[in-house]
């Protein structure tokens, strides 16, 4: 069976020419090089099988001599839903230009990319340092951070689906003052927290010359004991809309 994702001609050309920042840079002015059919396909397997990206890798690295992607389609597609959402959430509860601008800042470039930035390179570092196979001949150098940046957007596609749009829609019902709102509220954070760990796993653990890649797993017990705590009275989105918007 094929688990290859859809390939176009400007994918096989620009895994001939190279990568890094200054092509992706270049790409994003050139629409006609970026691959949304591709990255549309991988947005629906890593919400529903996850695994299958992940299956591409080897294949992408044989042909590109890169790990990253070199093709930034995903990333502005996942920059266009959360902008969406920002303003959906921002027209809703944040009345205002300004404050709906300041919204939509802070839950792409903050939530988001820095938060993802920070979070990519304490994987890097820590992974080179202790995951790494010794004596490997690849393992010198092979991790690239915009591979682990990659990682982060890959799992906090989940995060914008279950928290900027599910949470959404269901907000009104998830800051009523009863233990049902407070378990479906929590049950939303937990799950989506715990699914950003699980892929960033898929993404570590696919990669030939890391082992042990079963610790990136380890925040997920940690995470279901504070949900478990959490059910004895801590709302959780009630205390995310007192910190967005002061309510």
């Amino acid at each position: 069976m094929n688990h290859r994702l859809p390939l176009n001609q400007s994918d096989v050309r620009a895994g001939r020419s190279g990568g890094g920042p200054m092509q992706m840079l270049r790409r994003i002015f050139r629409p006609r090089t970026l691959d949304f059919e591709t990255a549309s396909w991988e947005i629906f397997y890593l919400i529903f099988r996850p695994k299958r990206v992940y299956k591409n890798l080897y294949y992408h690295k044989q042909t590109k001599n890169k790990w990253a992607r070199d093709d930034p389609s995903f990333f502005i597609l996942l920059n266009v839903l959360l902008l969406i959402s920002a303003l959906g959430w921002g027209l809703a509860y944040q009345p205002g230009i300004v404050r709906i601008i300041r919204l939509m800042f802070y839950m792409v470039l903050v939530d988001f990319l820095l938060l993802g930035l920070i979070i990519a390179a304490v994987f890097y570092f820590t992974i080179r340092k202790f995951l790494t196979k010794k004596g490997d001949q690849f393992s010198q150098g092979a991790l690239e951070y915009a591979y682990c940046f990659d990682v982060h957007c890959n799992g906090f596609l989940i995060v914008w689906l279950l928290l900027y749009v599910l949470q959404f829609v269901l907000l009104p019902v998830l800051t009523k003052d009863n233990w049902l709102a407070l378990f479906v509220g929590n049950t939303l954070y937990a799950f989506s927290t715990c699914y950003y760990f699980l892929v960033t796993f898929y993404g570590y653990s696919s990669l030939p010359f890391l082992e042990h890649t079963e610790f990136i797993l380890l925040p997920i017990p940690i995470i279901i004991v504070f949900y478990i705590a959490s059910l004895f009275g801590f709302n959780v989105v009630q205390h995310m809309v007192e910190f967005y918007f002061g309510k």
